[in-house]
């Protein structure tokens, strides 16, 4: 579906225009805050292991004014993406580039961001119970181009996009198509959350059904997805389920997880089904803390190698 060139740039103008009718707001500092974050692990896939960086992030961010603020975030690592150069062996990329304007309820940002679908992919790693998103999360979606988001604190949360829909850094829309992403969250009881999401792509869609519930010691997180290539005719279906548990509150927390895959319908033999079992400990909360897990995958047909064990440290300021 093709969109109005000039949708998202409207969506944006109206965000933009709402500060204006707020009162004159209080002085704030522009002083540019420096975040960041390390993660180095050993790794084990089937009968193969190996030491590598799977994180390394560095973030400016602050206030322009007391209704506006900016993000601007890089990652280096070892794995995952192709290097820059190729004859190195680490990436550098942007992730978080934007800016944010507020007023009140409401919010808009403009920029490359992490779009509102998956409940999973719009949380940081440094906060995961997990070394790795589920499969059919896999990584957190980025997109360049304009949110809105309008929120009642604790009860309702209302977020959408019009994005290019070509993925982070990228210079240019070949297609001149857009991508829509809606997605709702409500709280009807203190502690749980449940919504859905809707992503529109130019050749494919999806949906998402998301929930979670928070307690003192223990957390419950689900979600399900669906997706549908409307050239190919395949769904792409997968969920999990996670839970929490802190024997000792602020150091010591299990984790399990299952989680179901099926990268397409029209094929009898390729779901997977993973069984997740693992644990963290909290030096200084997320700040620095150890975080391990093993997951057993069961193939449809034949089984693989590809167990994963993981043992992973992190710094985070």
């Amino acid at each position: 579906m093709r969109s109005a060139p000039g949708l998202s740039v409207l969506v944006l103008a109206a965000t933009l225009r709402l500060p204006a009718l707020a009162q004159t707001p209080a002085r704030v500092s522009t002083t540019p805050k420096l975040t960041g974050y390390l993660q180095p692990r050993f790794q084990t896939v089937g009968d193969t292991g190996s030491f590598f960086l799977r994180r390394a992030r560095f973030a400016v961010e602050g206030d322009i004014t007391p209704w506006a603020s900016y993000r601007a975030q890089v990652e280096m690592r070892t794995i995952g993406a192709p290097a820059t150069p190729p004859s190195s062996p680490l990436t550098l990329s942007a992730t978080d580039l934007f800016v944010t304007v507020r007023h009140e309820r409401w919010s808009g940002t403009a920029g490359q961001f992490r779009v509102p679908f998956s409940l999973e992919s719009l949380l940081s790693s440094t906060i995961l119970e997990t070394t790795e998103r589920s499969r059919i999360v896999n990584a957190a979606k980025r997109h360049i181009g304009a949110q809105v988001a309008w929120r009642i604190p604790d009860r309702l949360a209302l977020q959408g996009a019009v994005v290019d829909g070509e993925g982070p850094n990228r210079a240019s829309n070949p297609d001149n198509r857009m991508a829509y992403f809606a997605r709702v969250l409500v709280t009807p009881l203190k502690g749980l959350d449940v919504g859905g999401a809707f992503e529109g792509y130019s050749d494919s869609t999806g949906a998402d059904i998301q929930g979670v519930y928070r307690a003192a010691r223990w957390t419950a997180r689900a979600e399900y997805i669906r997706e549908h290539n409307r050239r190919s005719g395949v769904h792409t279906i997968g969920w999990y389920g996670l839970a929490t548990y802190e024997p000792i509150l602020n150091r010591f927390q299990l984790v399990g997880r299952v989680e179901q895959f099926d990268p397409s319908d029209q094929v009898t033999t390729d779901r997977s089904t993973g069984y997740l079992l693992g644990l963290q400990w909290f030096f200084g909360g997320d700040n620095l803390k150890m975080i391990a897990d093993y997951e057993v995958f069961r193939e449809q047909s034949a089984q693989l190698k590809n167990n994963r064990g993981v043992v992973q440290m992190q710094a985070r300021w």
